[in-house]
């Protein structure tokens, strides 16, 4: 659908879901290590196993959220996964213990398997073309702004519940205001605009499984893949490395981290459509290497906070390039499609990130694992630049197309 400009009522709507996703994401999310280790009394591999089962369920769903996303209206879908992640926070809430935490962390995977793809998608379906780069990056400041406060508001509740009645009711008070967010994000999903796809064009979208994955959108899924191995980490694991060194107040990281990202995601959109993507992703993964690095030989708090401001700088300058990449590998209809694809590169990479920190953690120690982080984003930088040509091999065969 193009349009003669980003700021349209569905594209609002969409971004104001986002960032109340990512609000509930987020004031979580770094929390799960020590809530199951602390409070549940799991073990550190189990923590990580236990954090990466989030999206490595979503993994699992990919072959149902691609042709769901492509066969039924996105409004009545992103309705559905906000209801469910309130069931699944509200499911974290009552039942303290780790069976029934597997369980709703499954719901959770389920709902996170559909969401951030449907999401996406409907972003791309409501900007300009020639915009696509700036939009995105426009599109992930709300989810950057949630990712700075939600940390601080997550640890905030999880201490206002210990100091009223105890740890465990800390921890439920964190759950139940996801839970709220969730279902408040229902209202601008109500008010987005119903697909326009017809009849006739869900059936030229074929069987169900022409719609798992496309293999134009594998190039960047790749990139992909790697750079969030080492992200995982960082979201995962930064409040243990503070506790660890004794580093006090490292909840600051998330907040720079995250008002870095505001910046850097929209202006980096802006310079990809403009300058081209290679010119944006090689130096924006280099950056991202030498953050992790930094971060990992952190001794204070200010040395942490620098490795957040280059690691923004660094990852906001590739994410929204990777997407615009997927996007424009399939047609309109098929963006479901393309979509879905770098989503399972983005679940493998969040869901073997933990696991493998985890694992490192185990037999080094924080500082050790955030600097090994580095490795997958030189892999990243590499596999971006043989990728890169085939990618403009696809761009021109579908111009060619029009």
């Amino acid at each position: 659908m193009e349009k003669e400009t980003i700021w349209n009522k569905d594209f609002i709507c969409v971004m104001l879901a986002n960032f109340m996703l990512c609000l509930a994401h987020f004031s979580i999310n770094p929390l799960v290590a020590t809530y199951t280790t602390g409070y549940l009394g799991a073990s550190q591999q189990l923590a990580g196993l236990l954090a990466g089962m989030f999206f490595g369920v979503a993994l699992l769903m990919r072959p149902f959220a691609g042709p769901v996303t492509t066969k039924i209206d996105k409004r009545k879908l992103l309705i559905f996964v906000f209801i469910l992640g309130a069931v699944a926070n509200v499911g974290y809430a009552l039942f303290r213990n780790i069976p029934a935490f597997v369980v709703f962390r499954v719901i959770n995977g389920i709902q996170f398997s559909l969401v951030g793809l449907v999401l996406m998608t409907l972003a791309g379906d409501h900007l300009p073309q020639s915009r696509l780069a700036s939009g995105l990056g426009i599109y992930g400041i709300g989810g950057a702004v949630a990712s700075a406060v939600a940390p601080s508001i997550g640890d905030a509740m999880t201490r206002l519940g210990t100091n009223m009645r105890g740890e465990g009711f800390g921890f439920t008070l964190m759950f139940l205001f996801a839970a709220v967010i969730f279902v408040v994000a229902l209202v601008p999903a109500i008010i987005l605009s119903p697909d326009k796809k017809t009849k006739e064009d869900i059936l030229n979208t074929g069987a169900w499984y022409k719609n798992i994955f496309t293999i134009y959108a594998l190039p960047p899924t790749i990139v992909m893949f790697l750079i969030m191995i080492s992200h995982a980490m960082i979201h995962t694991y930064m409040f243990d490395f503070g506790r660890e060194l004794g580093i006090a107040g490292i909840s600051v990281f998330y907040l720079v981290l995250a008002i870095t990202l505001a910046v850097s995601r929209p202006m980096c959109g802006v310079l990809t459509d403009k300058f081209g993507i290679s010119r944006i992703m090689f130096p924006g993964l280099a950056l991202f290497a030498v953050a992790l690095f930094i971060i990992g030989s952190s001794t204070a708090l200010w040395m942490a906070l620098i490795g957040a401001v280059i690691a923004a700088i660094g990852f906001g300058g590739s994410q929204p390039s990777l997407q615009a990449m997927c996007m424009q590998t399939e047609t309109p209809l098929r963006r479901g499609v393309a979509g879905n694809t770098i989503y399972i590169g983005l679940d493998l990479g969040l869901f073997l990130g933990p696991v493998l920190g985890g694992v490192v953690r185990t037999q080094t120690s924080f500082s050790f694992m955030f600097r090994s982080a580095a490795i997958p984003v030189v892999l990243a930088i590499i596999a971006f630049a043989i990728i890169l040509p085939i990618h403009n091999r696809r761009l021109a065969f579908l111009a060619a197309q029009r």
